[in-house]
């Protein structure tokens, strides 16, 4: 199974090569980075544990866990798949080694064990790399699992290629699942039962989101905004249109900050609202005096959704699966998102019942929702109230370390 994989990953290479260079050669954003991915890990990275995120999402998540791993004197390597995921890591963590992770082939993952040599590779949400994983193992090294999610949209590409995702489950040594039905899943596409086990979601660890300091309300300028946070191509038009109705109606004075889900993306999107002859700005540009705030920065949104009073998150209006709910219900906000929350079943579950989350099916509900919720003057009162329940829910971190430290016991003794 590991050479016919490889062998089709090789195919599959050769066949995009004449696509991919071309996209190189123009593409400033697929170029970032690629150096430090075409390389294994250096030498010199010697650590207990080697952590392997996503991006800034699943980053965010791993870092309680992190941390209580250094309180334990346990020295970690994290690697990302995204630069925008290594930087964010850089800046919570600043005394963790934060690397882009190298591509998914044997020249690259191999030589990256025999060099940073560690215990147990920790694996976050569902970052199922085959030769990362199969290098893992010939190494002896232990491989688990955590805060770990099998979405909707996914569930059905890995029955497809049930035997390979056999192969791979069956490599790895935990699987701290997020529900049960997420373990159920991970059981029937060929988990051994006795390896799998509820940890929850990491996410729900994170401490709530700071105030925004000075320089960062001085950036964005006064209120009123609406901040729409994590938004993906396909999202602004829709949410710029609600807008301008609010401004034309109940609220004259509203400002919007639109945050895109990449900051690569933060350009365009500025040249967007300016096609639509509205006064915008780049965050680091300076936008207190415009009409619209374009976020362009890593790790701001959080705090700024204290200075919200509407809230819409992305990735849930197009076919994404929503992004992170919890943030601004953290900041004492409710939020308003679309109909594709796949990937945020678990936040959905908890926050709905709570009524500090309102779902949309479409663009055409997005403005009548927002209009109840700005005339309503004590709108976030729900989201203030929501706050101990939450708290009720915490405690993955601490499960999730049990579960790495039992793996570290057992490959001490052997076992």
């Amino acid at each position: 199974m590991v050479a016919l994989y490889n062998l089709l990953l090789m195919l599959a290479a050769g066949l995009a090569t004449p696509v991919v260079l071309p996209w190189l050669a123009v593409s400033p954003r697929a170029r970032q980075g690629l150096r430090e991915r075409l390389r294994p890990l250096p030498v010199g990275l010697r650590a207990d544990v080697w952590l392997h995120a996503a991006s800034v999402g699943e980053t965010e998540a791993a870092v309680p866990l992190l941390g209580e791993l250094a309180k334990r004197g346990l020295s970690a390597v994290v690697t990302a798949q995204t630069v925008t995921g290594r930087e964010n890591l850089r800046r919570r963590l600043p005394g963790v080694v934060a690397r882009l992770a190298p591509l998914d082939v044997m020249p690259l993952v191999r030589p990256s064990f025999a060099r940073v040599r560690p215990r147990l590779l920790i694996l976050v949400e569902t970052e199922l790399w085959p030769n990362l994983i199969w290098a893992a193992r010939d190494a002896g090294v232990s491989v688990a699992l955590v805060s770990a999610r099998i979405s909707d949209r996914s569930l059905p590409r890995y029955r497809r290629a049930a035997p390979l995702v056999r192969r791979i489950l069956a490599a790895l040594d935990a699987i701290g699942a997020r529900s049960e039905e997420d373990a159920a899943r991970f059981v029937a596409l060929g988990a051994p039962p006795e390896r799998v086990r509820i940890v929850g979601d990491l996410k729900l660890d994170r401490p709530p989101p700071p105030e925004p300091g000075d320089l960062l309300c001085e950036a964005l300028g006064a209120g009123p905004l609406f901040v729409a946070g994590s938004t993906h191509a396909g999202e602004e038009e829709g949410v710029l249109a609600a807008w301008q109705r609010l401004r034309a109606g109940p609220a004259p004075g509203l400002r919007l900050v639109l945050a895109p889900r990449h900051i690569e993306r933060a350009a365009a999107v500025l040249r967007f609202v300016r096609d639509h002859g509205l006064r915008a700005a780049l965050r680091t540009q300076g936008a207190a005096q415009d009409d619209v705030v374009i976020l362009d920065t890593v790790g701001e949104l959080a705090s700024v959704y204290h200075r919200a009073d509407l809230v819409f998150c992305g990735g849930s209006l197009v076919p994404i699966g929503g992004h992170n709910l919890l943030e601004p219900v953290q900041a004492g906000r409710v939020v308003v998102c679309g109909p594709h929350l796949e990937n945020q079943r678990n936040q959905l579950d908890l926050l709905k019942p709570l009524g500090v989350v309102h779902q949309v099916q479409g663009v055409q509900e997005l403005y009548g929702v927002l209009e109840r919720i700005w005339v309503d003057p004590d709108r976030h009162r729900r989201a203030r109230e929501a706050r101990p329940a939450l708290a009720r829910h915490t405690g993955a971190a601490e499960r999730a370390l049990g579960l790495v430290l039992a793996q570290l016991g057992k490959e001490a003794t052997g076992d």
